[in-house]
């Protein structure tokens, strides 16, 4: 089989709205290539899939890739207190400071850390 055609496989399934968390789960393995980060970006997930693109819990059974990781850590649903969490996660911190979410007191503290005037 192509590489071209498990590509499109790939992200036609993670577009999929009838996927259930368990198929878009095994999308956000590296595996799967670039589809895992077009879904974190690209679409509402349930928060198992969210959960697993971040690689919580620890004991996953999946790897996500870090731009899946990324992607997943700028999801607009995530609740403030796993943003907190996720700022100080250096495999995470990029994607929450990019998080629509985040509020903007936070977007100055976080600057301000940095000694940004």
């Amino acid at each position: 089989m192509s590489d071209s055609l498990r590509e499109l496989w790939f992200r036609g399934t993670a577009f999929n709205p009838a996927a259930l968390s368990d198929v878009l789960i095994r999308l956000v393995d590296g595996a799967a290539g670039e589809a895992g980060r077009s879904m974190c970006e690209g679409r509402d997930l349930p928060d198992a899939v969210i959960d697993a693109a971040l690689g919580l819990p620890d004991d996953i059974l999946v790897t996500p890739d870090e731009a899946v990781r990324r992607a997943a850590g700028a999801d607009p649903g995530l609740t403030p207190e796993a943003l907190e969490a996720l700022l100080v996660d250096p495999r995470t911190a990029e994607g929450a400071a990019a998080n629509p979410s985040l509020p903007v007191a936070r977007m100055h503290a976080l600057l301000d850390c940095c000694s940004i005037a």
